[in-house]
């Protein structure tokens, strides 16, 4: 049975990442005083799944005994404050006067936006208008971010894994939904040799701490 390359999937993924919408920050957007909520939804560490595997081998593999790094994951590391210290600076810098979101959101149940659009714009899939009067903001910078482990598979059998940390980024106008800004940031860090050594998982915690790392410079550099 031939082996799927791990590196090959991940830039595969890539692939599929990137048809997702993007919009370049604008400079006029900045040039503009304005109050923005900061919204930073951040998910529980999670095993991510990429390859070739189906119904049945995903039963099998279920993941399980990735429970326990990624217990340790959530109680080592703490992305979710780390991420609103960086961004609210970011913002403030840029003369904006930051407001932070403290609304839980649940994708599977967030209300999709389901008004007029117009040709030419591009709008947020969630629709956030109802925090403009909520918190008196302008704009909403939206941030889901979802981290963990990626996993890759060739049917039953494991071909690789990595630290993976995926940021889901959106400044919205919040009078219309449209989109001043989106960005899908991913990174991965590749996890080399024994992954799971008892009792603190050293080698996969530091990869999973480094795809968070890498994912957050990445961010910084996107508001210059």
């Amino acid at each position: 049975m031939k082996k799927i390359n791990f590196l090959g999937l991940i830039a595969l993924f890539f692939i599929l990442i990137s048809c997702q919408v993007q919009v370049p920050m604008s400079a006029e957007y900045f040039s503009k005083p304005s109050r923005i909520g900061l919204f930073v939804n951040v998910t529980e560490p999670q095993k991510y799944r990429e390859g070739s595997q189906g119904l049945l081998d995903m039963a099998v593999t279920s993941g399980d005994k990735y429970q326990p790094l990624l217990d340790l994951a959530k109680t080592n590391l703490d992305p979710k404050q780390d991420l609103i210290n960086i961004y609210s600076e970011l913002l403030r810098a840029k003369g904006k006067e930051v407001v932070i979101i403290t609304d839980a959101f649940d994708p599977k149940t967030a209300e999709k936006y389901k008004g007029d659009k117009i040709e030419g714009k591009k709008y947020s899939n969630y629709d956030f208008r109802y925090l403009k009067a909520k918190y008196n903001i302008d704009e909403v910078n939206y941030v889901n971010v979802g981290w963990g482990v990626m996993i890759s598979y060739y049917s039953m059998i494991e071909t690789g894994r990595a630290g993976y940390t995926y940021i889901d980024n959106r400044i919205v106008n919040l009078s219309d939904n449209t989109l001043y800004f989106a960005n899908d940031n991913v990174k991965t860090a590749i996890i080399k040799g024994k992954w799971n050594t008892l009792p603190n998982y050293e080698n996969a915690i530091s990869k999973i701490s480094e795809a968070l790392n890498s994912a957050k410079e990445t961010e910084k550099e996107l508001y210059k």
